[in-house]
């Protein structure tokens, strides 16, 4: 079985050919019209993105992150600038990837009940949040 992605909404699938896909926006837009589509890469603690080359992605900027599918926001109810999307490992196990919508931040939350495995640099930045939420 191989790891895979998805909407925690409608459970679609978000990767296709070996990225992450999301609908994506600048934080501070209101319009619809101004969103993009951003291409991930799959493997956590890896931060390469793909959008086109028409858009500008500015490095510390916040996005908000959407599903492709059901438009639903991918947010996290960690903290406001972390996104939530679901994690299949390759025993098919459930969790819960929180990762920075701060472009350029490095950080990634690998969450399964009380088990938190942590990646990116910037990781520890969000740590006191994580902690002070129930996670059971």
């Amino acid at each position: 079985m191989k790891t895979n992605y998805s909407c925690p909404h409608c459970n679609s699938p978000l990767l296709l050919e070996n990225k992450l896909i999301f609908t994506a926006r600048h934080a501070l837009s209101d319009s619809i019209s101004e969103g993009f589509l951003l291409l991930m890469n799959p493997e956590i603690g890896h931060y390469e993105i793909v959008v086109h080359p028409d858009v500008e992605v500015i490095e510390g900027e916040k996005y908000e992150f959407y599903c492709p599918v059901c438009h639903h926001k991918l947010h996290s109810d960690l903290n406001e600038n972390l996104a939530m999307i679901q994690y299949y490992d390759e025993n098919d196990k459930l969790f819960e990837l929180h990762f920075s919508k701060i472009s350029g931040q490095k950080s990634t939350y690998k969450i399964m009940g009380r088990s938190v495995e942590t990646f990116g640099i910037d990781a520890p930045h969000y740590l006191d949040f994580i902690s002070l939420i129930d996670l059971s």
